[in-house]
């Protein structure tokens, strides 16, 4: 016959092993540094949303990291961005982009650059 202290012990010990882990990988996603990547806004990838904390609007967009990987974005916002302009984003696991700032193309890494529309030229 199974021991039901030895059971309860188990399950205990099971339980506090889940929750530590749960509380690690939580801390992590929050104390590590941000991941990178950069985006070209397109208006046309624009859509409304139902309002949440100030955003009305979300883009959902193809996202280069500096080494140059792809992997999808969705950025909310409260109006309307700059057609073409180039965003360097900070995201965190779980949470996705906790901020942005434009930036210049010559200001995004060659690899990221490679992956990302060129701006277009005015002559």
């Amino acid at each position: 016959m199974e021991d039901p202290i030895a059971r309860k012990i188990l399950v205990g010990l099971v339980a506090v092993v889940a929750v530590g882990a749960a509380v690690a990988v939580v801390l992590h996603s929050e104390l590590a540094d941000p991941d990178i990547a950069y985006v070209q806004i397109d208006n046309d990838a624009v859509h409304s949303i139902e309002p949440h904390g100030g955003m009305c609007y979300s883009y959902q967009l193809e996202g280069v990291t500096p080494a140059g990987q792809t992997t999808p974005i969705t950025l909310d916002t409260e109006r309307i961005l700059r057609d073409a302009a180039y965003l360097r984003l900070k995201t965190r696991p779980l949470v996705g982009v906790v901020s942005w700032e434009e930036v210049q193309w010559d200001e995004i890494p060659e690899a990221a650059q490679g992956k990302l529309p060129a701006p277009e030229t005015v002559s």
